[in-house]
């Protein structure tokens, strides 16, 4: 069997068997170990309880623990304050935004209401709704009204 590349580094190297694809740095096998436990707690309801139930040991026996921790850590404790704020925000934006499309509907291309300035230039799309990447655009006027 030849070499292939790892999928956690990339770096090229000799599989034991076909269904190896990380190698045997020890980062690659924590992405590896990573990656399994996400989708073994996907689709494993006895796995998943008992994860829950093993962190609920661990907790009833490190009592304080995130006490402590946020109280060493400041920074992270901060950072974590700031992303919890976008969080927040992001989920009442995409409530109202729901419910607004529930009452006008989401892809409404007639709504927009003639302005008096031209709209000439180079913009960014940058969707609200759909998943997608944001776009450059580039918006020409054309001078008249067209039906």
């Amino acid at each position: 069997m030849g070499q292939v590349p790892c999928s956690g580094c990339c770096t090229f190297f000799t599989p034991r068997n076909k269904a190896q694809n990380f190698c045997s740095e020890p980062g690659c096998q924590r992405i590896r170990k990573t990656l399994w436990q996400k989708q073994k707690l996907a689709t494993d309801s006895e796995y998943k309880e008992g994860q829950r139930l093993a962190q609920k040991k661990w907790l009833q026996n490190n009592p304080g623990y995130w006490k402590n921790y946020r109280r060493r850590n400041p920074e992270k404790t901060d950072r974590n304050r700031s992303l919890q704020k976008i969080r927040n925000m992001k989920h009442r934006q995409d409530q109202t935004v729901y419910k607004l499309s529930k009452t006008i509907g989401i892809a409404k291309m007639d709504a927009r209401k003639p302005i008096g300035h031209t709209l000439s230039g180079q913009y960014w799309l940058v969707p609200e709704v759909a998943k997608m990447d944001a776009v450059k655009i580039f918006i020409t006027a054309i001078p008249g009204r067209y039906p």
